[in-house]
């Protein structure tokens, strides 16, 4: 049976020109951190040497590492978030604001339910 996960934190940033949202989901067997789904890119104005498309990826809390996701969403039925590869081709700087913000928001979310974050 296909992991079931719930949705805990919902958070949108912008940084300069570079924008991101991130959902962290908890699994639902156990209530350990499952990861994060997040999207980001660059706003309007960007410099072609700058610009970031809109990509979704998903950040596995087992191996920390980013993968592209793609959502799944039939005209009947439940949507399926499916996970593709290892994203090896994302930019340098993509990542490093994307890990900043998220573990930002994770520490959020730590302190909000009580737990002590070293």
């Amino acid at each position: 049976m296909p992991q079931q996960l719930v949705k805990v934190l919902n958070r949108r940033t912008t940084d300069g020109k570079i924008s991101m949202w991130g959902i962290l989901h908890l699994n639902s067997n156990g209530g350990r951190l499952a990861g994060w789904l997040c999207d980001s890119w660059t706003e309007a104005g960007a410099s072609a040497s700058e610009v970031l498309l809109p990509r979704l990826c998903w950040l596995s809390k087992e191996d920390d590492k980013f993968y592209l996701a793609y959502l799944n969403i039939p005209f009947v039925g439940n949507s399926k978030l499916e996970l593709g590869d290892v994203d090896k081709d994302i930019e340098p700087r993509r990542e490093a604001f994307m890990r900043a913000a998220l573990a930002e928001w994770e520490n959020e979310y730590f302190t909000t339910q009580g737990v002590q974050v070293t």
